[in-house]
């Protein structure tokens, strides 16, 4: 209350520097988390990430900050091959692009045997995976001379006799034609 009545104007902080707990250039919220975002530079760069805490253990101008965490992370750790610092985000980035229903595009499932392969479109998509943007166009350019004819059954039920017996090809409502050229 002195300082304020006294030295209220006083530019150079020194009342106020001189109490038992002075008060800081940055407000301090609850739980000493500021909102400004740093680069946390007292870690090795590559464990390294970004902080909000309170006090900041620099003077302000003495480094720079960011208004939200990614921002820091892009600017201060966009090259971190580790991905330490945008792993400590709220919602942090997955490797591959994850939507619902699977991946945008189809590839060969090597977990199967050949003859009983198809293709899927699962996320992750695994890298170096040959990918096509349907999956019948997977099946022809990975599965082409698939004498069991899995992944093209796969796609369509009805697509030939080796697809499955009469009454799977009658409960997939297959075509007549098909379904009395696979009773003979």
């Amino acid at each position: 209350e002195c300082c304020k009545a006294a030295y209220g104007g006083q530019a150079s902080g020194k009342c106020l520097s001189e109490l038992a707990s002075p008060p800081t250039t940055s407000p301090t919220m609850a739980g000493g988390v500021g909102t400004e975002w740093y680069p946390d530079y007292s870690s090795a760069w590559s464990d390294a990430g970004c902080l909000n805490t309170l006090p900041k253990p620099f003077n302000d101008g003495d480094r720079p900050v960011y208004a939200t965490q990614l921002e820091c992370c892009k600017a201060a750790y966009g090259g971190q091959s580790s991905g330490k610092c945008l792993s400590e985000l709220a919602s942090p980035p997955t490797t591959s692009p994850t939507s619902a229903g699977g991946a945008d595009v189809y590839y060969p499932n090597y977990s199967k045997s050949w003859s009983e392969a198809t293709c899927i479109n699962d996320n992750p998509v695994p890298s170096g995976r040959p990918t096509y943007s349907t999956q019948s166009a997977c099946c022809s350019g990975a599965y082409g001379g698939q004498t069991s004819q899995a992944c093209v059954c796969a796609v369509d039920p009805c697509y030939s006799c080796k697809c499955g017996d009469v009454t799977f090809l009658q409960n997939n409502n297959c075509g007549a034609t098909l379904i009395a050229n696979c009773s003979r």
